[in-house]
């Protein structure tokens, strides 16, 4: 009994460290990748380098990227008026799912709706979805880590903000 819970820690203390070490360090410059917009154009992070970003990265048929959506999409005015840029990343979605995600779930646009065909998923070791990730106007990771309430993100965004 000893030797299995202590062999089920070990493996958990495994597993822990591996998960976190693929998460981006707080202070580290934001990874850059490019990717195509739903609109067919050229993305970039590196262009919103400037500017506080909210960055997303999931799917469509994920329901805590729906959950995590619905409660950036309560901030969009917020986020508008503070200049935040919110780049929503759909890992291997067709540009007809993500074009139908959007008008059915009735969001805001965000800045840059991007088709990920592996840039962003290989840039930030993304094996757990959705990520979320806040970057200041120095492109510099302020927080990467999983789903936030709104009321949450909002307060980390006003620190982000102070600190920019």
């Amino acid at each position: 009994m000893k030797r299995t819970l202590a062999i089920a820690v070990i493996a958990g203390l495994i597993l822990f460290n591996a998960v976190s070490a693929f998460a981006v360090s707080v202070g580290e410059l934001a990874p850059d990748f490019q990717g195509e917009t739903l609109a067919g154009e050229e993305f970039r992070l590196s262009d919103y380098k400037g500017q506080p970003i909210l960055l997303k990265i999931g799917t469509t048929w994920c329901p805590s990227c729906k959950t995590q959506g619905k409660a950036i999409d309560s901030l969009h005015p917020y986020l508008e008026e503070k200049g935040v840029r919110f780049v929503d990343v759909f890992i291997d979605e067709s540009k007809s799912s993500v074009a139908k995600y959007f008008a059915k779930g009735g969001y805001h646009k965000p800045a840059a709706i991007v088709l990920d065909e592996g840039a962003a998923h290989r840039a930030y070791n993304v094996y757990v979805i959705p990520r979320l990730l806040l970057i200041g106007s120095d492109f510099r990771v302020v927080r990467d880590g999983d789903p936030l309430p709104a009321g949450k993100l909002k307060r980390l965004i006003e620190k982000m903000l102070q600190g920019d």
